[in-house]
């Protein structure tokens, strides 16, 4: 396992292996979550991120930064229409 002191990155290799049905894979205690806690699976190409379901507050940066690959461009303006308010 190997660590770095600026971002707190952890590395440990593993090997998938069959729970039942399912694909599951090992990692050390060091490196769990809470128990209990509600964990979401992403796959994004040839990765696959498991993360806590909450989100905290440092996680803003990176979620505004997931939010440009949606942002389509500036506001539209807003066109007041008459309305008949008879």
């Amino acid at each position: 396992m190997s660590r770095t002191a600026t971002d707190h990155t952890q590395t440990f290799i593993t090997r998938q292996f069959m729970a039942g049905n399912s694909p599951a894979v090992r990692i050390p205690t060091s490196m769990a979550f809470p128990p209990r806690t509600e964990l979401v699976v992403i796959r994004e190409g040839d990765r696959i991120i498991v993360e806590p379901k909450e989100k905290r507050l440092g996680d803003i940066p990176r979620l505004l930064h997931a939010l440009n690959d949606h942002f389509i461009g500036g506001r539209p303006e807003f066109e007041e229409t008459e309305r008949d308010w008879s």
